[in-house]
């Protein structure tokens, strides 16, 4: 039985949480510490291991208002929890760098207004908001791999000062940032670079690039265009779970 190879427990004390033997904790200490550190525990498995009988367990744990089905549905709910959080996390796609020899660093931040293009499924928040392109290298070593760019509705009194303290580009659409974004289409390709994004990734022109294009959402309302662009001999893609042609 797996409670005779338990020699140490956690105690929780006005002292902080420190680890004790069994045998400096009183049996009423015992039950609780079991029936916390382990809720799937029998009645009859702690009274046994703790020597004493298991109506007295039930006592103790009655007395302490501990109930071991609440512990077990708790303990349940945060492994589903956690199982849920590492599933999304493997789900997800990544840019990986192939000989990553420094930390990545964010590039200054460009702010330029569009004027000649219309983006018909982007949204307006406010009647006086115009169109603009904000964009940000990637770089290790001073050494371009890629670029991000948003294009968006902003106020035209947006405050180029606090862009430029940006963490995230992400935190255009408020404080929250990321967390209160939802992405549709992602769009993933291979290109040839063309003058502009060699010169912007200081690659020759007619290398190989990887485009991403999405459309980001508050809500289900698109208010922005996310393009990231990499050159495709720097880095790898990174595609969980199953592939189907």
């Amino acid at each position: 039985m797996r409670l005779m190879e338990i020699k140490y427990i956690k105690f929780k004390s006005n002292m902080g949480v420190r680890n004790m033997s069994l045998e400096e904790l009183t049996k009423k200490e015992q039950i609780i510490n079991f029936a916390r550190n382990d809720p799937f525990l029998k009645i009859s498995d702690i009274a046994e291991h703790v020597k004493t009988t298991p109506r007295y367990v039930r006592t103790i744990l009655s007395e302490a208002n501990i109930s071991l089905m609440k512990l077990r549905e708790k303990y349940a709910r945060n492994m589903e929890e956690r199982l849920q959080v590492k599933e999304s996390a493997s789900q997800e796609t990544e840019i990986r760098l192939i000989n990553q020899k420094g930390e990545v660093v964010a590039g200054y931040i460009k702010l330029s207004k569009i004027t000649d293009k219309e983006f018909r499924e982007l949204r307006k928040i406010s009647a006086d908001q115009e169109l603009y392109k904000i964009s940000q290298k990637r770089m290790v070593d001073k050494e371009v791999f890629g670029v991000q760019e948003i294009i968006t509705y902003l106020s035209p009194e947006i405050n180029k000062e606090r862009i430029q303290n940006l963490d995230s580009l992400y935190e255009l659409f408020g404080s929250r940032g990321f967390n209160k974004l939802n992405f549709k289409n992602n769009i993933m390709e291979v290109e040839i670079a063309n003058e502009f994004l060699s010169k912007l990734l200081g690659i020759d022109k007619g290398k190989p690039i990887i485009k991403s294009q999405r459309l980001i959402l508050i809500g289900k309302m698109p208010i922005a265009i996310e393009n990231c662009f990499f050159d495709a001999e720097e880095v790898q893609l990174i595609v969980p779970g199953e592939f189907v042609i």
